[in-house]
């Protein structure tokens, strides 16, 4: 468990690449300009970030270059979900599943993640500047206020009760016998604030106080995003061990009553 925040993280990352690789294609299939995609990604990230991700998904390297970098992408990023299944079943004391159970299951939690952190990025980190940059397109008056709004809507608690409901998902699917949903508030409701608190630091330094060029050059972002990420993945792992707790302490008490009333 001291380990699987590193790895977590690590194959997050890995994620999160072909992630905004795929958004960036099908940014430009709809004949998004190229010029505020490239503008956003340097503001997000760096000039460096914006040209690896705008190549990548460039339409000349679409088809069988494209399909191949994004398959290999997710199947590595599935093996950090994979090992959330085997910790998952060490604390229940399960016996882990076959080797195909477990990695169809690793994938659809890896998409869980990966919807969880581009919901993260967008809304919470970066949505001032998405808001800003659409703005600034002069785009259809009516579109920008509707992406106004719906980005005020999703900012607030709807949003937190989406991470919620995602992690406590996340939980439940983790082990390799049935979980309890309500087993998993617990621990589901302490990574989700931990996540909330994590994240609003994170946007606030990227936002403010970050010096891309201080440290590693353009490989600063990637460091920095590296570090929330762990963060949350270590929240993660302790929020699987207080449903581990919260389940032990309710099987005690039921298993106390049956001696009671016996």
């Amino acid at each position: 468990m001291m380990l699987l925040p590193g790895q977590l993280a690590f194959f997050l990352v890995m994620a999160t690449i072909p992630t905004m690789t795929l958004i960036t294609y099908g940014a430009s299939v709809l004949n998004l300009s190229t010029d505020i995609l490239h503008s956003f990604f340097e503001k997000a990230f760096s000039h460096e970030i914006a040209d690896l991700l705008l190549g990548v998904s460039s339409a000349s390297n679409a088809g069988i270059k494209m399909t191949f970098v994004l398959i290999m992408g997710y199947y590595v990023a599935s093996n950090g979900t994979a090992s959330v299944i085997v910790t998952s079943n060490q604390i229940y004391g399960i016996e882990n599943s076959s080797w195909l159970e477990r990695r169809i299951k690793s994938i659809i939690m890896a998409f869980i993640f990966v919807l969880i952190i581009v919901f993260l990025l967008i809304i919470v980190i970066f949505g001032d500047q998405i808001v800003n940059l659409i703005e600034t397109v002069n785009m259809n008056q009516k579109i920008t206020n509707l992406v106004i709004t719906i980005y005020e809507y999703l900012k607030g608690p709807v949003m937190w009760i989406f991470l919620f409901i995602l992690i406590k998902l996340i939980y439940v699917l983790a082990p390799d016998r049935y979980i309890k949903s309500h087993n998993t508030n617990y621990g589901a409701l302490f990574t989700t604030i931990s996540w909330i608190l994590t994240t609003q630091i994170y946007s606030y330094f990227i936002n403010h106080l970050a010096n891309y060029s201080a440290l590693y050059g353009g490989l600063t972002s990637i460091c920095i995003l590296m570090i929330w990420y762990y963060f949350i993945a270590y929240f993660f792992v302790i929020g699987m061990s207080l449903n581990y707790q919260k389940e032990s302490e309710e099987l005690e008490k039921t298993t106390s009553l049956k001696k009671i009333d016996g």
